[in-house]
């Protein structure tokens, strides 16, 4: 399911693939663009630079196409059509109050300051709102006062506040009858899903004035995550009888709608002819009012509504009702049945895979890493069961982990593929990345002095003849040995960077992981055997053999024992290693007292 419906992985996700409906508009109306910086709009002038601007140009039946952008709120003060294009947001109270009815669809308005509504319909034309997501921080997702019909289809609506509803629905003194019909549509939060509330004290009905009354018609909703899922409330209308005005009506068909209230007028009368309002639900099709909802939704604590194929009590558990929504919440097919209870009409979709390249430069030789994280079910990241990888070099593997590592041969252009499968065994189509392998042969790097074997005396012993005072003497003299070690290198690709040397004394040691080795400013460590550290050695300048040189430092000798020295290159693609052997690249030799 794409997510504008399945309130979708989070509160603050918004549709990305939905249908809108196509309004005719009237003869005379003008069909304006709405895009941040068009400025002031009007008359011939029909670009307009907000929903501000709209709301001062808009005469009745004008269309709006708002381009992607956040805009602040704004009032219609007639019936107007305002269709959004994806990552259309409104940040703030979206009031519609005019006389005919004004359709909205493909928006996001939050109010995320006050305790206002995101969407306000005071008017008497009322509001069709589809495709959309209405959230409000502390106050009602919609709010609905006016408007003689109301339509709410595939949205989200949603409170954060406490004793709030979702969609809040309210008639007082002399208010019109309203009718609001919601299908195919997410609410949660707050004290309701869906409210209704009349309003009528005894002063006011024995001066002639009474409530509204409210009908709703609610089909294929789901509504578990406030106090009360449906929550109709007539016990504060009064009315003279025999108008009898505030009354509620409802319907609640092939819904999820958990811990639904109703009450109707109760309490002592100070005059018999006051009173006897009712609130009445009616359910058709409709057996979850109560449960586990982690038993019937993908995560509800996350506000993900999706069904679970597990979620018998729902699946093919509904019907249709005439004139209702064709498509779920996400835009999919429910035109016959069964279909599934609630909100989202329950479908397999295949995955959909991605692959990306983790390695920073790919070489040959070595082991490119590759990451298919970003690969997304829409039932959740969980449910992808497999990952099938294949490569250009013809080889392939299966794993159930995300990540997986391969080498190739050759350089140049390569490319990986890879297709993930989940629970339920639907596939996604194949992903491919292209990349460059740089060819990952590292320098070839050869030990020339000291030769094999070698031996080294701490100190040197010389002898000299010295004339003093006429007569001749031998003069000794003793200093450290200066051991130098050299070579030459080669660049398989590139040229030289860097040529690294490892001085182990490799004289018995009791354990079997540590080794002994050489550090210029530490002298002699004792580390992991998988760690070796490594000392530069210096690359002769203009050298075209590419020679290079190390000599020990007189102030840190070598202790007296058996030394094995490795040599390693680096070039300039960042290639490591030595390519000319062990027997080229490493050597031993021994320093004696």
């Amino acid at each position: 399911m794409s997510r504008l419906g399945r309130c979708r992985r989070s509160l603050i996700v918004v549709a990305t693939a939905v249908l809108s409906l196509a309004v005719p508009a009237a003869a005379h109306a003008a069909a304006y663009t709405i895009k941040a910086g068009d400025g002031s709009c009007g008359g011939a002038d029909l670009a307009c630079g907000g929903l501000v601007e709209a709301a001062a140009a808009a005469q009745a039946g004008d269309v709006f196409t708002v381009a992607t952008g956040t805009y602040p709120s704004a009032t219609f003060t007639t019936n107007v059509t305002i269709n959004g294009d994806l990552g259309f947001a409104v940040d703030g109270t979206l009031e519609f109050a005019g006389g005919g009815v004004s359709k909205l669809s493909k928006v996001a308005a939050t109010q995320g300051t006050s305790a206002a509504p995101a969407i306000y319909v005071s008017g008497g034309g009322g509001l069709e709102l589809s495709d959309s997501l209405a959230v409000s921080r502390d106050g009602y997702g919609i709010f609905i006062t006016s408007g003689g019909a109301n339509k709410i289809v595939r949205s989200v609506i949603a409170t954060g506040g406490q004793a709030t509803g979702a969609i809040q629905v309210e008639t007082g003194p002399d208010s019109p009858n309203l009718g609001v019909t919601v299908e195919s549509s997410v609410m949660y939060g707050g004290g309701a899903g869906v409210r209704a509330i009349t309003r009528n004290n005894e002063i006011e009905a024995l001066a002639g004035r009474s409530a509204g009354n409210i009908d709703l018609k609610l089909r294929h909703i789901t509504a578990v995550g406030s106090s009360n899922g449906v929550d109709l409330d007539a016990s504060n209308a009064r009315a003279l009888l025999p108008a009898n005005q505030g009354n509620i009506t409802a319907t609640l068909a092939d819904s999820i709608a958990f811990n639904n209230r109703v009450v109707s007028f109760s309490g002592t009368l100070s005059l018999p002819i006051l009173g006897g309002n009712t609130a009445t639900l009616t359910r058709v099709r409709t057996n979850l009012e109560s449960g586990d909802p982690n038993a019937i939704f993908l995560d509800p604590a996350k506000a993900n509504f999706r069904l679970i194929p597990s979620a018998g009590a729902a699946i093919n558990q509904g019907g249709v009702t005439p004139g209702e929504s064709t498509t779920d919440i996400d835009g999919e097919d429910r035109s016959a049945a069964p279909t599934d209870l609630g909100a989202d009409e329950y479908n397999n979709a295949a995955p959909v895979a991605k692959i990306v390249v983790a390695t920073a430069t790919p070489r040959t030789g070595q082991l490119v890493t590759f990451d298919g994280r970003g690969s997304a079910d829409r039932d959740g990241q969980s449910t992808i069961a497999e990952y099938h990888w294949r490569f250009s070099d013809g080889s392939a593997i299966n794993t159930t982990e995300p990540f997986v590592q391969h080498g190739f041969a050759e350089p140049g252009d390569a490319a990986a593929a890879l297709i993930v499968v989940d629970k339920q065994g639907a596939a996604s189509p194949e992903a491919v990345v292209v990349f460059k392998l740089i060819n990952g042969i590292p320098p070839g790097v050869a030990i020339v002095k000291p030769k094999s074997k070698q031996t080294f005396r701490t100190y040197t012993t010389t002898t000299k003849t010295v004339t003093k005072n006429g007569k001749k003497r031998k003069v000794k003299t003793r200093k450290r040995t200066k051991i130098i070690i050299a070579g030459l290198s080669k660049a398989k690709v590139g040229t030289m960077s860097r040529v690294y040397l490892v001085l182990q004394k490799t004289n018995s040691t009791k354990s079997k992981t540590k080794c002994r080795y050489y550090d210029a400013r530490k002298g002699l460590l004792y580390l992991s055997c998988s760690r070796p550290r490594l000392i530069t050695a210096r690359l002769v300048k203009d050298s075209s053999s590419g020679e290079w040189r190390y000599g020990v430092p007189l102030k840190r000798p070598l202790s007296p024992g058996s030394w094995k020295v490795s040599a390693y290159g680096k070039d300039s693609s960042g290639a490591f290693g030595n390519s000319a052997g062990s027997k080229a690249g490493s050597t031993t030799f021994r320093v004696k007292k």
